[in-house]
């Protein structure tokens, strides 16, 4: 059994929530949002397990009550479901920065609700940070260097990527996951141990899937014949290492045909 906390001004909505996750024998406890003072002293005084929190509150702002949860190391575990009828480009942005935060739009069904807050609790959720409201793209970022696969993330999540890190430990083995991924573009490191970017170049251009797929190629390599060897390709761009985030956001762009902001 998990303790719930449920924070909404709509007490409807609240009622809804309880009558939605008590059956499954969870403790729910409802918090009257009459300012963010109290929702918060309510919180840090015995953190629960999930908190389900509406973002239009008139006396505890959605968005200021998140910041808080997010910044106190004694809340640093708690669970987030954000349930809320509001949703913008600027929302998901800032939920794509959150680690712990689920975004779930109104109305939900009680079922797909239970669904998810069980799926959260026991950490098998796929969680959704407003994806659907911010995301320009899936980008596959292909390297066997973790630090950069994280740094390239990171930077790609700030400008409105989702990021899928893809340990390229075996030829084959990433290619069917890029198969399956089927990513808006794929950020590529040419020298790998395994094999190199050409190879998977090679493999990424006879999938049927991903022949079309705009590759986008990141490398130290200094070699005055690699852009015209991988412009057969078609529809390749080359970045050289090390990229600032700007950098990368322009090329990303570039290769995806968008324009900057």
């Amino acid at each position: 059994m998990a303790r719930i906390m449920v924070v909404d001004d709509n007490p409807t909505a609240s009622l809804f929530v309880a009558n939605s996750l008590r059956p499954l024998g969870h403790e729910v406890e409802v918090v009257e949002p009459t300012c963010l003072f109290a929702v918060f002293q309510a919180l840090h005084g015995n953190p629960p397990d999930l908190l389900i929190t509406e973002l239009v509150m008139p006396s505890c702002p959605g968005l200021t009550l998140l910041r808080f949860c997010l910044e106190d190391a004694h809340l640093a575990k708690v669970k987030i479901i954000v349930l809320t009828r509001a949703g913008d480009r600027d929302l998901g942005t800032f939920l794509q920065q959150c680690g712990n935060v689920h975004y779930l739009p109104k109305p939900v069904s009680p079922t797909a609700l239970a669904q998810d807050a069980t799926a959260f609790l026991e950490g098998r959720l796929k969680l959704n940070h407003g994806w659907d409201l911010a995301c320009q793209g899936v980008v596959a970022v292909v390297d066997d260097s973790r630090m950069a696969r994280a740094y390239h993330a990171t930077c790609l999540r700030k400008f409105g990527f989702r990021p899928v890190e893809v340990d390229p430990a075996e030829l084959y083995a990433t290619k069917r996951t890029l198969e399956e991924l089927k990513p808006d573009l794929v950020l590529l490191d040419y020298v790998m141990p395994a094999f190199t970017g050409e190879a998977l170049l090679r493999a990424i251009r006879a999938t049927p899937a991903l022949e079309d797929t705009p590759v986008l190629v990141v490398t130290s390599l200094q070699e005055p014949e690699l852009e015209d060897r991988l412009a057969s390709f078609g529809g390749v761009g080359i970045a050289n290492k090390p990229l600032s985030v700007e950098g990368l956001q322009s090329r990303v762009l570039e290769s995806l045909g968008l324009q900057t902001a």
